[in-house]
């Protein structure tokens, strides 16, 4: 069996990390719960660090320490920046074990959805499948894109992740956590509205209840509002976007929402096509 000193000399001869200061964040985060006069647990868990997230998990297995050092956030979030060559990460992920289990299909790109849009040309300009993408944000037909103010397009390659900044963002249609790439100035400014919300909560529970009741009604109001969108997409199985839109345009009035569905449906259905619209058959032209 392999001694552990022998597994730490090959996780020292490993890639350096993407981003060069990880290393001195891993030490800062760990010496509040270590003490950092101990080289044995600060060499452990910059060499922990440079590993994949599949070795990061191998090593867990090894004892009391290792596990306690690679079970550290720091220490997997840079693992999993080197592992993936990304530039940044924003925002921390529903579920930590993300970091352990995310595979390509987690990364995408976001698409603000614009007149004229279509699955099939969406599909022809970012070179990917038309199922794919209606798969990927849980589209039953064609015509609910426009439906949809955004939606997610998969990578194809690691190489398209490389060096880009990853968002981590959890889409309620689909029921799943994505990694949003995303440019330099992008990561900036979704970092600096996730500061700005954090600050907005603390000032929120610092001020007491100045506002408790305007944001008592608020609250109840978007509450009632998505008990309405869940029973007209229980009711006419439909998305919560698809269903979400039809409320808004009948003014959260379901019944009038359910009117305007059955009138979208029954427009599709006696509009099936140009082929079934043909008066008769074409006649041949005179000689």
């Amino acid at each position: 069996m392999t001694s552990r000193w022998s597994v730490l000399g090959q996780m020292s001869r490993e890639p350096e990390a993407h981003t060069p200061d990880t290393s001195s964040r891993i030490v800062h985060s760990q010496v509040s719960s270590k003490d950092a006069s101990d080289p044995a647990y600060v060499a452990i868990t910059l060499a922990l660090s440079r590993l994949s997230p599949q070795g990061l998990g191998q090593c867990r297995a090894v004892c009391k320490l290792w596990r306690e050092a690679a079970s550290g956030p720091e220490v997997r979030r840079a693992a999993f920046m080197q592992h993936w060559r990304l530039a940044g990460l924003v925002g921390e992920p529903r579920n930590p074990s993300l970091f352990d289990t995310a595979g390509l299909g987690h990364f995408v790109r976001r698409h603000a959805v614009a007149r004229g849009d279509t699955l099939t040309g969406l599909a022809v300009r970012h070179g990917c499948g038309v199922t794919a993408i209606m798969r990927l944000n849980n589209l039953i037909t064609h015509h609910s894109l426009h439906s949809r103010e955004a939606v997610f397009l998969p990578v194809s390659s690691p190489s398209e992740v490389a060096g880009s900044h990853a968002l981590f963002e959890y889409c309620r249609i689909a029921c799943r956590e994505f990694l949003v790439l995303l440019s330099g100035a992008e990561a900036e400014a979704a970092r600096k509205a996730e500061a700005q919300l954090h600050g907005a909560d603390g000032g929120q529970e610092g001020s007491g209840g100045g506002g408790g009741d305007g944001g008592r009604r608020t609250g109840q109001e978007e509450a009632l509002q998505g008990k309405l969108v869940a029973l007209l997409g229980r009711s006419r199985q439909l998305d919560e976007a698809t269903a979400r839109f039809y409320l808004i345009d009948a003014g959260w009035c379901l019944k009038k929402a359910l009117e305007l569905y059955e009138q979208d449906l029954r427009w599709e259905t006696c509009s099936p096509g140009r082929c079934r619209r043909r008066r008769g058959p074409l006649l041949p032209l005179p000689e």
